[in-house]
């Protein structure tokens, strides 16, 4: 696992070191560097396979193909003996080794045969062309820049910021997004002119031009044609073979362990696996949603090495270091960065649950739209439909009479008015609010307000309108956007903010290409994650399989009696805001002078995004590095 950093057309040795050195907290135990004339790569190494030998960048026999690689491929042996058996000539034990071969092999299109997560260049100095690729479910990032025929890119936007390519401008569509769904969907990211490599897709780029191509999906077509026990051997299988592959490594590896239903899972496939000893590790807030007692059980249960940590100190001291890492204003982002702050004292890899309520449904959502399913077929969904303008209008008024208190009762009413309207449904449970004007004359100056040119919806028509039911297009449409752009992203920049790299067991290419074509009646039609529970009856106890499921996160009407609060008055100033120029002051006091209640959730939400845009502004927004020095290359 690491860090890597590069550069198309322009830059120096020199250049390429203060790239790789704005990341080299992803790879604190060593780097490497490749210059040939136009092009330049970097890697700042993580240590976990071939420890003495994995040094990179990597190159085939003849020195033509080289490589920088984040990542790990879980299919390494199977490519090992492919590549040997190919006549290839491997002096290391390391994973990176395989890409230069199977390039030489098979072109780029080698790619789909990986099994792992990763993000890697590859150069081929013979075509003097420059390959960016990212695994399948984009669990490793990848994000460049392009302007005037130059390329940068690098595993986090302060390698491309470094390359001096661009400017850390923030990008107000991004900021606009992320006000509504608290992440940046697609391939923008908070920074003008940086962009994201979409999952499953290759860039190549050869005399300053860039192509973007797709190399791999995901199929979600429903398969009839198995039976219920079918699909729960399959899914045990599947999950055995991941935490299986998944512990390849030459160093120890740990799980980060909440006591629910998928770190508990883990756990559980990991003891099946081994009789050594496992590493596990738990956060709390010392809050009444802490589950150390949960994972305290669940730890005896299966005999691990267990460790926590509960922090009582005001966890919001940190938030502008998490964010310098994760490089948006991301609300969800503090509790793993403290995690893994605590993790990384203790091991250098660790598996993760994330990924279980993605594949099995097991958020509330599902059982919202389940539920509201009335609302939207037959007479009453024509009734409601009938009333939407009205609805509209009502909410609307309410809004703009300014109360926060009020707030509640016209969410209510724009999702009673949506119930016809898949993307504005999902949308609006997902707290999104700017298809009411009155809120974004609210919440922004009015000068802000008149440059938002895009909605949210714009980025979320496009995965629904199909004949499915409604959950399962908001499933799709939440593997593909919150939970690559939001979680994936939260856990790869928080862990390796302490050089730990996670792996996530869950989102194994081949268990999610299984469960992908699950029939929706199986996936939704037995309760919240119910098709996982009923595969891991036996292997998990009861108490596990029927616990509340809480999340990790912390309740925010504790955290504005906390921190937050006193973190509002003093960062959202009346005097700041009005030189920052996006957030109505007006907003911002009109929620201080509410009696503190659970409906005012989503402004404290609000509230905690406005001080990580304020925050982002003031750690991005500084004097720039040198600009870019274009290299001219004879013949090109």
């Amino acid at each position: 696992m690491c860090g890597i950093a590069g550069m198309a057309g322009f830059g120096d040795s020199e250049l390429l070191r203060a790239m790789t050195d704005a990341i080299a907290h992803r790879g604190p135990d060593g780097e490497g560097f490749f210059s040939d004339q136009a092009f330049h790569l970097g890697n700042r190494r993580l240590a976990i396979q071939d420890v003495p030998g994995g040094t990179q960048p990597m190159a085939g026999e003849d020195g033509s193909v080289v490589v920088v690689y984040n990542g790990e491929i879980y299919n390494y042996p199977e490519l090992r003996e492919l590549v040997l058996a190919r006549g290839h000539r491997l002096r290391t034990h390391c994973d990176t080794e395989v890409l230069p071969h199977l390039y030489e092999d098979e072109g780029i299109a080698f790619t789909s045969r990986l099994n792992g997560i990763f993000a890697f260049a590859l150069l081929d100095r013979t075509r003097g062309t420059l390959f960016l690729a990212r695994d399948p479910l984009g669990v490793k990032p990848l994000v460049y820049a392009i302007r005037d025929g130059l390329l940068a890119f690098g595993s986090e936007a302060k390698a491309v910021l470094a390359s001096g390519l661009v400017g850390a401008e923030i990008d107000e569509v991004s900021l606009h997004l992320s006000m509504n769904v608290r992440y940046v969907p697609g391939d923008r990211t908070f920074f003008a002119g940086i962009s994201q490599l979409p999952p499953g897709h290759v860039l190549e780029f050869a005399a300053g031009q860039a192509r973007v191509s797709p190399y791999a999906t995901i199929d979600w077509t429903p398969d009839p044609a198995p039976t219920q026990d079918d699909w729960l051997e399959g899914i045990r299988f599947h999950y055995r073979q991941a935490v299986r592959r998944q512990l390849i490594s030459d160093v120890p590896v740990g799980v980060s362990l909440s006591g629910g239903i998928d770190s508990s899972s883990i756990v559980a496939m990991l003891r099946q696996t081994t009789s050594g000893p496992i590493k596990t590790f738990s956060l709390g807030f010392d809050e009444p949603t802490d589950e150390t007692d949960d994972a305290q059980y669940v730890a005896r249960m299966f005999g691990t090495e267990h460790q926590e940590v509960v922090l009582r100190e005001p966890a919001l001291a940190y938030l502008g270091e998490a964010i310098r890492h994760t490089e948006e204003p991301k609300v969800n982002s503090l509790q793993l960065y403290l995690l893994h702050r605590f993790i990384g004292e203790h091991v250098s890899v660790v598996l993760s649950g994330l990924g279980g309520d993605e594949l099995f449904a097991g958020y509330d959502i599902y059982s919202y739209l389940l539920r509201s399913r009335r609302l939207r077929a037959g007479a009453v969904g024509g009734t409601v439909a009938a009333l939407a303008p009205v609805l509209d209008w009502a909410a609307r008024r309410s809004a703009g009479l300014g109360r926060p208190q009020l707030d509640l009762v016209t969410r209510k009413l724009e999702w009673l008015a949506a119930s016809g309207d898949g993307a504005r449904n999902y949308l609006l449970l997902r707290n999104a609010w700017d298809f009411n004007p009155a809120l974004l004359r609210r919440v922004y100056t009015r000068e802000f307000a008149d440059r938002i040119t895009l909605s949210s919806r714009d980025f979320y028509d496009g995965y629904f309108g199909d004949d499915r039911p409604l959950e399962s297009q908001a499933l799709r449409a939440e593997f593909a956007t919150k939970m690559i752009c939001d979680l994936l992203h939260n856990e790869d920049t928080m862990s390796m903010a302490h050089g730990v790299e996670s792996r996530v067991p869950l989102l194994d290419l081949e268990l999610v290409a299984f469960a992908a074509r699950i029939p929706d009646d199986l996936r939704f039609g037995k309760g919240p994650k119910g098709l996982l529970k009923e595969a891991l009856t036996g292997i998990l106890p009861d108490r596990v399989l029927h616990k509340r499921k809480w999340g990790f996160t912390f309740d925010p009407v504790q955290q504005y009696h906390k921190d937050l609060g006193p973190m509002v008055r003093e960062l959202l100033s009346p005097e700041r805001l009005r030189r920052s120029g996006i957030f109505n002051p007006e907003f911002v006091r009109a929620v201080l002078s509410a009696s503190p209640h659970q409906r005012l959730r989503w402004h404290y939400f609000l509230l905690w995004q406005m001080i990580g845009v304020e925050t982002w502004l003031e750690t991005f927004s500084r004097p720039q590095p040198v600009p870019a020095r274009r290299v001219t290359v004879e013949g090109a």
